[in-house]
């Protein structure tokens, strides 16, 4: 359940009162409901409770994704539960920031957020340019690769894989991942990325999301012509027959789409390592920071998603 709009209005009121936000970009992403409702709305904010929410994924991802360019006054992240209590959370902000800007170290004009595509229906963006997330999507990817103008106008951006845990998965980390101080196993094999994606095709059927929003899946991979789009077998069926006879550059617009459709996070708590002596949940925080930092390593103008979010963003301000 999302945050009602009383508890919005005082997480806004809690952010504005940060003083890390001062003079910075302010970025409200996905994450860390249970502690904003513990550790937050029950009680008053102190420095330590700032920085447990500095921690939390998604905003620790985020943050270690901030480009290595990005020298000084680098974007500050701020987890406001799910969705729904971003978009809620973006407006309020920016709203209180403008209206009380004399009690507020969040300047109304450096708000943003990130929200993740999902498969659900479309949310509505109410009072603003773009209707909804889905048409929010297809504004800012065409095939799947990021428009920049397109997101220099935006406040609000989307990510063009379907969770942030989709970008644990795209193809140039199988490199990272070698090379990785610990062994990386899924299904208690070294992690092989073209293997995994041949796994999760065959998955497609049985993911219920797909099955009840279908049209919705078909309205964002249709570029890729290639594919059946007559039901779900004829789909993942298609898709394994291209990918196992086309070229690279195929094979990367393939894994997108995806990475794109299908839920993934039951293959991220699926990875581990073979060390039995590392605990989990620590291999998996250092693994996601390691991640992060490959995208923060990319050139400013990769067309990978995030780099180009961040350079846009410095585009804007």
């Amino acid at each position: 359940m999302s945050l009602n709009p009383e508890e919005i209005k005082k997480y806004c009121k809690t952010i504005m009162q940060a003083r890390r936000a001062k003079g910075k970009i302010v970025i409200l992403c996905e994450g860390g409901k249970d502690n904003i409702k513990d550790d937050v709305l029950k009680q008053h904010p102190s420095p330590s409770t700032y920085r447990k929410l500095e921690t939390l994924p998604d905003a620790n991802f985020y943050t270690a994704c901030i480009p290595t360019w990005w020298e000084t006054g680098r974007p500050e992240f701020f987890v406001c539960g799910d969705k729904e209590d971003v978009i809620n959370s973006f407006f309020t902000l920016r709203n209180m920031s403008e209206n009380e800007a004399a009690n507020s170290y969040v300047d109304k004009n450096k708000v943003f957020a990130i929200i993740d595509l999902d498969l659900q229906p479309a949310k509505q963006l109410e009072n603003y340019p773009i209707a909804d997330t889905e048409q929010l999507f297809n504004f800012l990817y065409q095939r799947n690769i990021p428009q920049l103008e397109n997101i220099k106008q935006n406040r609000i951006f989307i990510t063009g894989l379907i969770y942030k845990e989709a970008y644990f998965f795209t193809p140039d980390l199988q490199t990272l991942f070698n090379n990785y101080t610990h062994p990386i196993l899924f299904n208690e094999q070294p992690i092989q990325l073209n293997n995994l994606y041949q796994f999760m095709v065959n998955s497609l059927a049985t993911d219920k999301n797909i099955s009840a929003n279908f049209k919705i899946v078909c309205n964002r991979i249709n570029y890729l012509n290639e594919l059946d789009f007559a039901d779900i077998n004829a789909l993942q069926q298609s898709w394994l027959n291209v990918f196992n006879s086309t070229n690279e550059e195929q094979k990367t617009q393939l894994i997108y789409a995806l990475l794109s459709i299908h839920q993934v996070k039951d293959y991220w708590k699926a990875i581990k390592s073979n060390e039995s002596e590392i605990i989990e949940e620590r291999f998996k925080e250092q693994l996601t920071l390691a991640i992060g930092n490959f995208y923060a390593k990319l050139d400013r103008h990769s067309e990978h998603h995030l780099p180009s979010f961040f350079n846009a963003l410095k585009g804007v301000l």
